[in-house]
């Protein structure tokens, strides 16, 4: 353990812990500011690890429950710190609403529904499991029933019901906002899947926390936009803004290729929908333009919220064309709770179509090639037949290292492969830059062979299946 002295307003406590033998190292940095008649405190907490499969689970540092419990009146930004979740009676609802809907709110509100019917009570037990780990960067609300009917009477359907949970981000939410921003979690799931959806809850909520900006009251400990500074009047040293303004170019690159890979995607598409509108029109099908204009609510969806729910919705309507099972779907607690989520998911959910498409069309007597062959010709469900988005292979350093090349073995209907495994190479790259936590799709063809589809045997984090740049 470390400390540091600011002055005469504030220190900076910093503790190592590491189990002897285990690769991965924690730290926990706590800061401490006096201002006035107010004390600002920061907590940070880090782990790096040379063990690429480890599992991090999310929670706040004991050190939070001290220092609140040591504060009077806790807030953040405005915003009460709970040290327990709170129950709202039905005669607060308008100000639960008032609350929401104030752009000044800065903490994600976490709200949980009284179940209808009998119940034993476990709601308000899982509550105070989230309100535990989410402390200091949520708040977390309950709602008995006669509550959720007065939310459901102001909030419509962004409300809550029958021992759902819904996270509200912070801003200004009203019944008319984007639902998607909200996410909710219907009580089959918690049932179904209670840890795995706590962790969940908890992850997108801590998404959250890591993008706020550190105030600027911190800037006494000599950082500045996330870089340390040295001794030397303050001044970042040179290396760290050449470190910083390469990952800033790169970062900068990336995105300029999506977008331009993107706007030419959606000329094409244009182009297309234009001649195709045309053709109909000349046909006498004028109607059918606008009939299916919109989703009808049993045809497939058109967006998705997020990779897992594009795994779902893949299962639910691509099963004629595509083998997704439950043991492909790999750690996407942490994809769904990353702020490229929506992002991800529908890339995702597009690249699940397009193999499900490709299946179809060979089916239907496609026969010019394989899955690359098939994007390159620019059908109209197809993925980019580009390197940085799709691979037919792996490189050779990758199938060449044991360790690396037996985390592409995936399990495959037996039909495929009588073992009911299967080395998978081909893969969907679903977010070039996006680093190891970038979603990953990797897929066997068998459209030509017994089952006729194509299967996926992983949809998870780059992470689980790394190379040697592991980028």
């Amino acid at each position: 353990m470390t400390h540091r002295s600011i002055g005469d307003e504030g220190f900076e406590v910093i503790a190592t812990d590491q189990i002897p033998g285990d690769p991965t190292e924690w730290v926990t940095t706590v800061r401490v500011v006096a201002e006035g008649e107010q004390l600002h405190t920061l907590v940070e907490l880090s782990m790096s690890s040379d063990d690429l499969m480890r599992r991090v689970v999310v929670g706040r540092p004991g050190v939070v429950r001290e220092l609140l419990d040591a504060a009077t009146k806790p807030r953040l930004a405005g915003s009460a710190v709970l040290s327990a979740p709170l129950e709202v009676p039905a005669s607060q609802i308008t100000a639960l609403t008032d609350l929401l809907a104030s752009p000044e709110r800065a903490l994600p509100f976490i709200i949980c529904a009284e179940p209808s019917g009998e119940h034993d009570g476990l709601w308000l037990k899982l509550a105070d499991k989230i309100g535990t780990r989410a402390e200091g960067v949520a708040m977390v609300l309950t709602l008995d029933r006669e509550a959720v009917y007065a939310f459901r009477r102001e909030f419509g359907s962004l409300a809550i019901w029958d021992g759902g949970i819904r996270v509200y981000a912070p801003g200004s939410v009203t019944p008319g906002s984007d639902g998607w921003r909200h996410r909710y979690y219907v009580r089959s799931r918690l049932q179904e899947a209670t840890q795995p959806t706590i962790d969940r809850i908890v992850y997108s909520v801590a998404q959250l926390s890591t993008r706020r900006r550190v105030p600027s009251v911190f800037a006494a400990f000599g950082e500045q936009a996330g870089l340390p500074a040295d001794s030397l009047d303050g001044m970042i040293p040179a290396a760290e803004l050449t470190r910083a303004l390469e990952a800033w170019e790169h970062e900068r690159a990336v995105a300029l290729d999506e977008q331009s890979a993107v706007e030419k995607e959606l000329a094409g598409a244009n182009g297309h929908l234009s001649r195709l509108k045309d053709a109909l029109v000349e046909q006498g099908l004028r109607d059918l333009i606008w009939g299916t204009k919109h989703e009808d609510g049993a045809s497939i969806p058109d967006e998705v919220q997020d990779t897992s729910e594009a795994v779902m919705a893949a299962q639910a309507y691509l099963s004629d064309w595509l083998v997704l099972p439950d043991s492909a779907v790999r750690e996407l607690e942490d994809i769904d709770a990353a702020p490229e989520s929506y992002n991800w998911g529908n890339k995702t959910w597009r690249g699940l179509r397009a193999l499900a498409a490709y299946a179809k069309d060979r089916a239907e007597g496609w026969d010019a090639g394989g899955y690359w062959e098939w994007c390159a010709s620019g059908p109209l469900l197809g993925w980019p037949a580009s390197p940085k988005k799709l691979s037919m292979t792996e490189s050779e350093t990758v199938q060449n290292n044991a360790r690396l090349s037996r985390t592409r073995v995936f399990k495959i209907d037996t039909r495929v492969d009588v073992s009911g495994e299967l080395t998978m190479l081909a893969h969907l790259k679903i977010s070039e830059g996006g680093g190891s936590m970038a979603p990953r799709v990797y897929f066997h063809d068998d459209t030509g062979g017994s089952t006729e589809k194509v299967h996926v045997g992983f949809v998870g984090p780059h992470s689980l299946v790394p190379n040697k740049s592991a980028n």
